[in-house]
């Protein structure tokens, strides 16, 4: 048995309907909040009014800012942006009702807040691990970031074309509201990207260096939700499938806290820098397929375990060949889901694979030290050129 250390100090509330209870769960943590939304979706579904309503409720609450301007990918602009608002209007207490780019977003302005500096400070503080924030409650609308339950954010420096990654136990969520029916108005293409995303998370924690039998379990449970679960999920929005997506996104975020991801998030970070219109999980579903034909050789009991996890019958197979489905598996779940895009789609060229491989060694070093492999320059290069073409 291998040694290891797990640490989760977080408090899940997974509750249909339980939106309508975050006032109380925000004023046990502070009386002047700051609301962290997408742009319009929560708007559009009524949500808004009734987060809104509940805040309102509570008569503790003294004043609530929203904060709606949220990027595709947070970026560097919009948390000076949300923490500026904090500091001049003196919030406490930040709540996150979205995407992982709105909790994303919630948590580095909260941090940036708390010491009155910009995020790029924060950044680079050797304390960066053990630095507070203002309480942050989250609710997630997506079936895939896991953010809700994380202690790490990434965002994107668009000056330099850089996604950055920090991880900090102050931006462990002091609740963690999972309510499943904020998730069912998610368009039919939000629903697989998210999906794939949290697939991507249980695939790289459960293979990685990092893996421990805690976090194995979270993966395992994850990707075995996920194959019951996402694509009839794509195809009928059902209620009770979604609500189990939700499940599986939450155990795949509770196992990037251990196990970390791996070289797909690297490569995927680098993508979304150049291109900040890019989906996550749909850059995740470029980059996966060519990881998993170099990696599976890597860890094949882990990867067999993926096949069988995803439906695939190993019975009579060897380990090697047990251990290739799982990429069969991956390759079928991206044609059910849709998820056919390339590179060239989102307007890559050859000429720009030196700078994502550069990107990637500079920001992502720790993503590649974590994979099941060692992985070069070399092969970041391939498997850029190959999500390239398909």
């Amino acid at each position: 048995m291998m040694d290891f250390t797990f640490y989760a100090p977080l408090r899940v509330v997974f509750e249909k309907k339980g939106i309508k209870d975050v006032g109380k769960y925000v004023s046990r943590n502070g009386n002047r909040v700051l609301l962290v939304t997408g742009k319009k979706h929560l708007k559009e579904t009524g949500k808004l009014d009734e987060i809104l309503e509940s805040l309102k409720k509570t008569e503790k609450i003294e004043e609530v800012i929203i904060f709606s301007d949220t990027p595709q990918n947070p970026d560097i602009e919009a948390i000076h942006e949300a923490r500026d608002i904090i500091i001049k209007h003196k919030l406490n207490v930040v709540l996150a009702v979205g995407g992982g780019s709105s909790m994303d977003l919630a948590k580095a302005a909260s941090i940036c807040a708390k010491h009155k500096k910009d995020v790029m400070d924060i950044f680079n503080d050797p304390m960066l691990p053990v630095l507070d924030a203002y309480p942050i409650i989250c609710s997630p609308t997506t079936s895939g970031s896991g953010s809700e339950v994380t202690k790490y954010v990434v965002f994107n420096d668009n000056k330099r074309k850089l996604k950055m990654a920090m991880s900090s136990e102050g931006f462990f969520p002091k609740v963690s509201l999972i309510d499943p029916e904020l998730t069912y108005s998610m368009p039919k293409e939000v629903i697989a990207n998210t999906g794939f995303d949290a697939l991507s998370h249980a695939i790289e924690a459960y293979t990685s260096r990092s893996a421990c039998p805690i976090t194995d379990a979270y993966c395992r449970e994850a990707i075995s939700l996920i194959h019951t679960h996402l694509v009839d999920a794509y195809r009928t929005k059902n209620q009770r499938v979604m609500d189990n997506m939700s499940l599986a996104a939450m155990f795949g975020g509770m196992a990037l806290n251990v196990g970390r991801a791996s070289l797909p998030h690297a490569l995927e970070h680098s993508l979304s820098a150049y291109r900040p219109d890019l989906p996550h999980g749909l850059g995740l579903s470029m980059v996966m397929v060519p990881f998993m034909k170099r990696a599976f050789k890597c860890n094949m009991v882990k990867f067999a375990d993926i096949a069988y996890f995803l439906g695939e019958n190993i019975s009579n197979d060897s380990l090697e060949n047990a251990a290739k489905k799982s990429i069969d598996a991956v390759i079928k779940l991206k044609e059910q889901l849709n998820l056919k895009y390339t590179l060239k789609d989102f307007g890559f060229d050859k000429k720009e694979i030196d700078d994502l491989v550069d990107s990637t060694l500079f920001t992502m070093e720790h993503g590649l030290k974590n994979s099941p492999c060692k992985f070069t320059e070399k092969d970041v290069r391939e498997i850029y050129y190959e999500a390239l073409e398909g």
